[in-house]
């Protein structure tokens, strides 16, 4: 059977790399307090809402935004149309995401979730939501519930031209802190074990997202790297955070993902270019 604890990761091993032109102007000490989306239930304060396109579903908690089914279901698919799948952390960090079009959700985007998996064995896209941190119930971050799915990457060989990103609703520039990020349960079993398209991680693997934050005009204020597989014995399976501070002051961060050579094909990755976020930490000035 396998054992998880063989595979856990300590902090000092992971690996990130962050790039900007200038030092980001934010304040520092008492000068800013941190807002956390959290996307738990007791911390929504936005006002209920419908999707464009599924008028019939109102939104009035982040738990109301995770579909019923991990692959196929009303929210995210829609019978394979688009849904208008959108949320906004009104009146906390004013971060907002969803998916890229309004849907379905193989195009790219970050969906709400709190699927948990056992076992990574046999995992396929239809367990595309879940996590193997924590517990049914506490597969967030730090035991909480729910969590958000980011799915998509953008690269020359893709036909996709879109990254999903987390922006400021109110067009307010502010640093991203932290977030906290772990592989899903179908990228981690793949890099475990491989599958139909992708071989297992070897002793040079690499597996990575990459932040890319800009400000209101468009320009590119730096980017962030974090590396979810260095190497076969170096894949992380638990909630670990990622300081992008030095992104700066932005309005939109871009997510994007790559992996070596061995996890791409003709066509692009062949890894699932998925990732779990959660806990996301925004400065806000005093």
């Amino acid at each position: 059977m396998f054992k998880k604890a063989l595979y856990l990761i300590p902090l000092a091993l992971l690996a990130t790399a962050c790039s900007n032109d200038d030092e980001p102007n934010v304040p520092g000490g008492p000068g800013y307090e941190l807002r956390t989306l959290t996307f738990e239930d007791a911390d929504a304060h936005f006002a209920p809402y419908n999707f464009e396109n599924r008028t019939d579903v109102t939104i009035s908690t982040w738990s109301d935004l995770i579909d019923n089914v991990e692959y196929g279901g009303a929210l995210l698919y829609n019978d394979f149309a688009w849904t208008g799948y959108a949320w906004h952390d009104s009146g906390n960090t004013e971060l907002a995401g969803g998916l890229l079009g309004g849907g379905p959700y193989w195009d790219g985007g970050a969906a709400v979730s709190s699927y948990y998996t056992a076992t990574i064995e046999g995992l396929d896209y239809t367990r595309q939501l879940c996590v193997n941190t924590g517990s049914e119930g506490a597969a967030g971050h730090n035991g909480s519930r729910n969590f958000c799915v980011h799915n998509g990457y953008v690269d020359g060989e893709s036909y996709k031209d879109q990254l999903p990103a987390l922006t400021f609703a109110d067009g307010v520039e502010r640093t991203v802190d932290h977030m906290y990020v772990t592989n899903t349960a179908y990228t981690y079993s793949t890099l475990l074990n491989g599958n139909a398209y992708c071989a297992a991680a070897g002793a040079d693997t690499w597996f990575k997202i990459i932040a890319i934050g800009y400000d209101k005009t468009g320009a590119e204020t730096g980017t962030c790297e974090f590396l979810l597989c260095d190497g076969k014995d170096k894949i992380v399976n638990e909630w670990t955070k990622w300081d992008l501070t030095p992104l700066g002051d932005v309005a939109k961060i871009e997510f994007n993902m790559d992996g070596s050579a061995d996890l791409r094909g003709k066509w692009g990755l062949n890894e699932p270019a998925y990732f779990a976020f959660d806990d996301v930490a925004v400065r806000f000035a005093k």
